[in-house]
């Protein structure tokens, strides 16, 4: 027997339901792992998250299970949850999702809190033995508490549950791998922190790391987002210093393989399957609403009465670039939302003093801040837009600097130090972008339904419609000056 034995690890992050890649991503596994086994090394495949994103016809007929059926077919031996598993699905339909795996789900710090242990469809952490080598490989998550409370999850920060885990198994693994789905900042300073981390395998923030990057003694690696590129970390261990003696990272494009056809046949049967689910009509428009981000249209409005009607608050808030496509006259299909509101967000609300919301509506119609580009907390546009309201109507100047003159609350003048409840989007509470939303009191989010299933029900209340053809934002011009006594 040889003094060393080598481990090669094959890792995807953040698919978000890109099916077209996966045929290929099949084929690079299989390709490897044929070529690696054959020589008598060991081979270990995971996924780190976020594979699963319901802004895929395909994922939201199913709730996920399609994505777990070409993970079953792909050949993933390990996965952890990412953000869209965790807090897109209502709590029975994530432990649903996994009920057919053929692969190891592990969930370090997710907490189902009626049995106080790990969810009955994921492990705290696995050991995976070879004949001559023992790999612990432990899984933490981004621990968005509000939203997983929200959901009827305990969801633990993550570094005291490592530091646990790593002091329990020191004696019962010889290398140590975590699936990381908290962010590379998180991951490196996790590197820099902890000791015993050999290799983390991260995602979440979509970073594409050619050769992994080295911090201390553990190697921390990421493959971007979509399935581009599939991950390779080659680690050699060796038996008789007990240490591991090299460990290197690099990424394959999927691009260079070819699709695996039966996975190929298999999601299109699915993508058939899915229109039958979510094209049976929902309601029957008399009017298109069209989506337009720079400014204030009737959808957006419409989206903003449908968030306040739904939070029972007395304003309603939506940025207009939440809204991807038109809604055409006549009737309408559940596909139709999602194409227009394929985003995981859902509503929440929020307590606002007078003050505090008239410095968001300031904030909000700043030419910066409607042509801003939002990614990440679950947007799935390109820019903040027009801010839709209702339960308002304002007065502004226009200009490059524009300015609100006066602003009514359900016909009666704004009160500056009054508190007003405001229905809105709960991606303001993650990405920061209205600090006065943040200092807000009495935050509540509604959860699980997502904005689309929100306006599922709201699209079939016509008066609410009607309603948002009247226009909220009134610009206006101050009369010019009198020339000043000479």
């Amino acid at each position: 027997m040889a003094d060393t034995c080598t481990l090669h690890m094959l890792h995807t992050n953040d698919l978000h339901s890109h099916f077209a890649t996966m045929p290929r991503i099949a084929t690079c596994f299989r390709t490897h792992r044929e070529k690696w086994e054959h020589r008598g090394e060991h081979v270990l495949i995971a996924d780190i998250g976020d594979h699963m994103d319901r802004m895929d016809i395909k994922s939201e007929a199913s709730y996920g299970k399609v994505n777990v059926s070409v993970m079953n077919r792909t050949g993933y031996e390990y996965a952890t949850i990412g953000n869209n598993e965790g807090i897109t699905l209502p709590k029975e339909r994530l432990n649903d999702m996994y009920e057919e795996a053929v692969f190891t789900v592990i969930a370090g710090n997710l907490l189902d809190p009626q049995i106080q242990t790990t969810p009955k469809w994921a492990v705290p952490y696995v050991i995976h033995e070879y004949q001559d080598l023992r790999v612990a490989l432990l899984a933490v998550t981004i621990p968005f508490i509000p939203s997983y409370s929200s959901m009827g999850w305990e969801i633990r920060e993550p570094i005291p549950i490592i530091r646990e885990q790593l002091a329990a198994l020191r004696d019962r693994a010889d290398v140590f791998v975590l699936l990381s789905h908290l962010g590379y900042q998180a991951d490196c300073r996790l590197a820099a922190k902890i000791e015993g981390l050999d290799v983390i395998l991260g995602a979440h923030t979509h970073h594409t790391l050619q050769q992994g990057e080295r911090i201390g003694k553990t190697l921390v690696a990421q493959t971007g987002k979509f399935g581009q590129h599939v991950g390779h970390v080659r680690l050699v261990w060796n038996r008789k210093t007990q240490q591991v003696t090299d460990v290197s990272a690099e990424l394959f494009a999927t691009a260079d393989y070819l699709p695996d056809e039966e996975l190929t046949t298999f999601l299109f049967e699915e993508h058939v399957k899915a229109e039958q689910i979510l094209l049976h009509p929902v309601a029957e428009l008399e009017h298109n609403l069209q989506a337009a981000w720079m400014e204030e249209t009737p959808f957006g409005s419409f989206l903003a009465a449908s968030i306040r009607s739904w939070t029972g608050a007395e304003i309603g808030l939506a940025n207009g670039g939440l809204l991807l496509a038109d809604l055409h006259q006549g009737k309408i299909s559940f596909a139709d939302l999602l194409q227009s509101l394929p985003h995981p967000i859902n509503a929440c609300a929020v307590t606002l003093t007078g003050a505090q919301l008239t410095n968001v509506l300031e904030q909000a119609i700043q030419p910066e801040t409607i042509q801003r580009e939002l990614r990440g907390c679950g947007f799935r546009g390109k820019v903040e837009g027009w801010m839709g309201v209702d339960g308002l109507r304002i007065r502004y100047i226009a200009g490059e600097h524009p300015h609100i003159v006066q602003i009514e609350v359900n016909g009666q003048p704004l009160v500056m130090d009054r508190e007003y409840r405001v229905g809105t989007v709960d991606m303001y509470m993650y990405n920061r972008l209205f600090p006065d939303l943040l200092q807000g009191s009495q935050i509540q989010f509604f959860l699980p339904q997502m904005l689309r299933e929100v306006v599922a029900q709201t699209v079939m209340d016509q008066r609410v419609i009607q309603q948002s053809f009247l226009p909220r934002w009134e610009q206006v011009t101050l009369p010019e000056e009198k020339d000043a006594p000479q």
